[in-house]
């Protein structure tokens, strides 16, 4: 049966037949012939960012050592390629702040061009562009990030606060501490990189009364970020907080990050704590900030119920002994628990083979 004959069938169901065929057959080319030309486009595309990007980072390189006479203009076509050099070597040493790219930037018109990504590229320039102007510190920039600091999206919300924190870190923290507070999809690895950027002479006030004002479900994060960018400035918090009634989650966290021997009488109260996981980091911050007059108070812990709790403990008192083997086994045969002695032989039998290695 030839075409013809299939579209002059007296059959309804067979022209049907025949025309769907023939429809799925010429939507196929089509979206053949569609992917093809899409592919050309994006294999364009990289060819043009490849070669944007290796001719911005050639003038950038020159113009970090010494400015260039004639800098040549940045089309919108080189943009993106021009971004990924400039974020590259921006994060190189030397890179940041460097006089000649600063100059560069500022004789090819930068910072309006990156508002303009920032606002309207795809996913991927937009965050590229975003990164570029915190690198840029353009004060004339800083409002019109400063909105895209509550987008949707946590790439491009937390890119927007490290940018700002580059840019103004003294104005910008007031904005920026309050969203960590209250963004639980940002990265704390990210958040954490930018504090430490900005210095804890910036962001420890503000940091300390947002910590504070936290509730125990946030406050366990926000004492981290404290103790990491200032431990001085976390010292009267982390006393405030283990002197009052709060979420044990909470306590952990302030037992894990405590480092001011000053503050081990707020410690040792708790290692009576109903909850194990209290116990269990209390006698590990004994361990680190107390003295040999600690090991009568860390002795009881060693009949704990908890495994790990004895175990801490035991590491614990390793520590108060200065790794004293023959004071700990002086330790171990005054304990009538045989779980206590257990897990003192265990303790010595781990620092044997760790001095073995």
């Amino acid at each position: 049966m030839n075409v013809f004959e299939l579209l002059y069938s007296d059959d309804p169901q067979v022209v049907f037949a025949f025309w769907v065929g023939l429809s799925v057959t010429v939507t196929a080319v089509v979206l053949l012939a569609a992917i093809i030309v899409l592919r050309k486009l994006a294999l364009r595309r990289e060819r043009n960012h490849l070669r944007a990007t290796r001719r911005w980072k050639q003038v950038l390189g020159e113009a970090m050592r010494a400015a260039p006479v004639a800098v040549p203009s940045l089309p919108d076509r080189d943009m993106s390629g021009f971004v990924d050099a400039w974020n590259e070597l921006h994060e190189a040493p030397g890179g940041s702040d460097n006089s000649g790219m600063l100059q560069l930037a500022w004789e090819v018109g930068l910072a309006p061009k990156l508002e303009k990504m920032a606002a309207h590229g795809n996913f991927h320039d937009r965050v590229m562009a975003i990164i570029a102007l915190g690198h840029l510190r353009s004060a004339s920039s800083f409002e019109r990030i400063q909105g895209l600091i509550d987008d949707p999206s946590p790439i491009i919300s937390i890119s927007a606060a490290r940018a700002l924190m580059r840019i103004d870190p003294v104005r910008a923290v007031q904005r920026v501490v309050p969203q960590i507070v209250a963004r639980q999809d940002w990265v704390d690895g990210g958040i954490a990189q930018f504090l430490n950027e900005a210095g804890p002479e910036v962001v420890r006030r503000e940091l300390s009364s947002a910590t504070l004002r936290a509730n125990d479900d946030v406050a366990p994060r926000m004492v981290r970020f404290l103790a990491g960018v200032s431990p001085e400035a976390a010292a009267p918090v982390l006393r405030r907080i283990l002197a009052e009634p709060h979420d044990e989650h909470l306590v952990s966290t302030c037992l894990q990050v405590v480092a001011d021997p000053a503050d081990i009488d707020k410690v040792r109260p708790l290692l009576a704590h109903e909850r194990w996981h209290v116990r269990m980091h209390a006698a590990v911050a004994i361990g680190r900030l107390g003295g040999p007059g600690d090991i009568a108070v860390l002795l009881p812990l060693l009949a704990d119920a908890q495994w790990w709790v004895r175990y801490r403990t035991a590491q614990a008192l390793q520590q108060l002994c200065g790794g004293d083997s023959a004071r700990l086994a002086q330790l171990r045969e005054g304990q009538p628990d045989r779980f206590a002695r257990d897990i003192l032989t265990q303790v010595m039998a781990e620092q044997a083979l760790a001095a073995a290695a």
